[in-house]
């Protein structure tokens, strides 16, 4: 598992969330975002909100900072994750992050995505080294143990989410 490598990045953007939006505050104008990591035969997911009221969009240009993990093994895009988190905008560290565990997971045989949750740390003001983000996987109550190993993201279609998008970036 620790040498499994990134071979594919891509973003679906769209005007109107998605069922994995659900939750995420927005205004009318926002954008929606669904990253895909690909390593070997499995995929994961992470979502975020891409944009907050922008006119123009370059998604292209969004999706610039995913390049520092391309080609990259599961481990070391972690570790570059860890490393931009003061750099990267609290949304995409928390979507990639997302994506990287998953993935790890699945690898791993193990399918924890519907048990991720987001806990966001505020910056502190003295000192300045708090983390943007942090996952943790928190088991849901309302699931009993047999689905906590077998839950994970909805397999999309590929195409039917660029049928669906506004844009679409891959980054091989």
């Amino acid at each position: 598992m620790a040498q499994s490598r990134l071979s594919r990045i891509e973003v679906f953007a769209f005007n109107e969330p998605q069922a994995v939006h659900h939750g995420m505050i927005a205004s009318e104008s926002d954008r929606y975002g669904i990253l895909k990591l690909t390593s070997h035969n499995e995929h994961s997911w992470g979502a975020c909100i891409i944009t907050n009221n922008a006119k123009i969009f370059d998604l292209i240009k969004w999706a610039t900072f995913l390049r520092s993990i391309r080609n990259c093994q599961l481990d070391e895009a972690l570790n570059i994750v860890k490393c931009q988190s003061m750099v990267w905008e609290p949304d995409q560290l928390v979507m990639v992050q997302m994506a990287l565990l998953d993935l790890r997971a699945k690898l791993q045989g193990k399918f924890l995505t519907g048990h991720i949750q987001l806990d966001r740390l505020h910056v502190a003001v003295a000192g300045g080294n708090s983390r943007a983000g942090r996952l943790y996987y928190k088991p849901s109550k309302a699931l009993s143990g047999m689905s906590l190993q077998k839950r994970s993201w909805p397999d999309w279609n590929t195409a039917e989410l660029m049928d669906k998008s506004i844009a679409y970036f891959s980054i091989l």
